[in-house]
């Protein structure tokens, strides 16, 4: 019964997380970072803390922090092992690059590239509460081609709208175990998203969710949870959002919560291979001297590829992904004049770097 029950689950996510064109925007909506649980670098940081404690832990590896430092626990502690906390401290890098993507109608065409870095800091408990302080910041640059019938570029009907963007983000998140099978997980960020010199009130953005996951089972659980945005020139979203972890075996992993599918695979200790599907959000504040007049920016986008990671010390993992984008769309917004339009993106290739460094 546990495997065709699973089957039955995978196939009614599959089939509502994977979606094509227009379809996308009506079943699913992309969550705040922090509705996702801690999930990178999990594999590593189980492997770690057992190479380094003598001390029996309770598996709490599916909600630990990236790569966490082990803690120690000394003979003649006389506190119990499962609420030793121990802090980590951790950098990731990012890169991005969407190539030259087409808009709809002939609208003219955009490149995309993006880098930016995080912080975290916190303290990971295994049968306790673990929480995290996020900071982040990533760039966007966008190069908007002009259409073949004329000087104007996109839906905007601006030759450059605009060129470079940022993203800055402050975060937190908990998890905490309240029984062997249920915990709960969450957090809220703030952000201020757009171009220099904008207005810090009218760039700023909110986010939050909480959620809970129920072990089934060793190698099945469920996730489920609420998770809301606010839009720049528009309405917040608050969704509820459904997710799965399943272990099928000791190496392959399907994952699946809001807008992600993650399959992944271990090949040894130092590498993984893996498959993934996500929805992705960004919205930008303009600035009041550009051609749209204070107005807003929005880039959503359903893409799909392929990664592998390489664990190259405890402490260093890189990450190489490719793939296409499934679906695009770009939103402009007027500061005086209001909704300009929307347009289409014509499905592209992308390539990703990441790099995380654990202290």
């Amino acid at each position: 019964m546990g495997n065709s029950f699973h089957t039955r689950l995978l196939a009614l996510f599959a089939t509502s997380l994977l979606p094509s064109g227009l379809y996308a925007q009506a079943t699913i909506r992309p969550v705040p970072g922090v509705a996702l649980a801690w999930e990178r670098g999990t594999a590593l940081a189980s492997a770690k803390r057992e190479r380094t404690s003598s001390v029996r832990e309770a598996d709490f590896s599916h909600l630990s922090p990236l790569q966490v430092k082990p803690a120690v626990v000394k003979p003649e502690d006389t506190q119990a092992p499962d609420s030793v906390g121990s802090e980590f401290a951790q950098l990731e890098f990012t890169a991005d690059y969407v190539g030259l993507s087409g808009m709809e109608g002939g609208g003219g065409d955009i490149t995309t590239m993006r880098g930016g870095w995080k912080g975290s800091l916190g303290e990971w408990t295994p049968n306790g509460t673990s929480f995290s302080l996020e900071l982040g910041t990533e760039g966007s640059f966008y190069d908007f081609g002009a259409p073949a019938a004329g000087p104007t570029a996109s839906v905007a009907g601006v030759s450059d709208p605009f060129n470079d963007v940022y993203d800055t983000r402050l975060g937190a998140r908990f998890v905490t175990r309240r029984s062997p099978k249920m915990s709960f997980y969450g957090g809220l960020e703030v952000g201020v998203a757009g171009e220099d010199a904008v207005s810090l009130d009218d760039s700023v953005y909110t986010g939050g969710a909480l959620a809970m996951r129920y072990d089934a089972s060793p190698k099945f659980a469920l996730m489920l949870g609420v998770a809301g945005v606010s839009r720049f020139d528009d309405s917040t979203w608050i969704l509820p959002y459904l997710g799965f972890d399943w272990r099928i075996t000791e190496s392959l992993r399907l994952k699946t919560e809001a807008a992600e599918v993650h399959m992944d695979y271990d090949i040894n200790k130092a590498w993984s291979f893996g498959m993934e599907a996500t929805y992705g959000f960004r919205q930008y504040r303009l600035n009041q001297e550009g051609p749209l007049n204070g107005g807003s920016f929005r880039d959503e986008e359903v893409r799909a590829g392929l990664n592998i990671g390489w664990q190259a010390t405890d402490d260093i993992r890189l990450e190489l992904s490719a793939g296409k984008m499934l679906w695009r769309e770009v939103r402009f917004h007027d500061g005086q004049a209001g909704y300009l339009g929307e347009a289409e993106l014509g499905k592209k290739e992308y390539a990703a770097f990441g790099l995380s460094v654990t202290f």
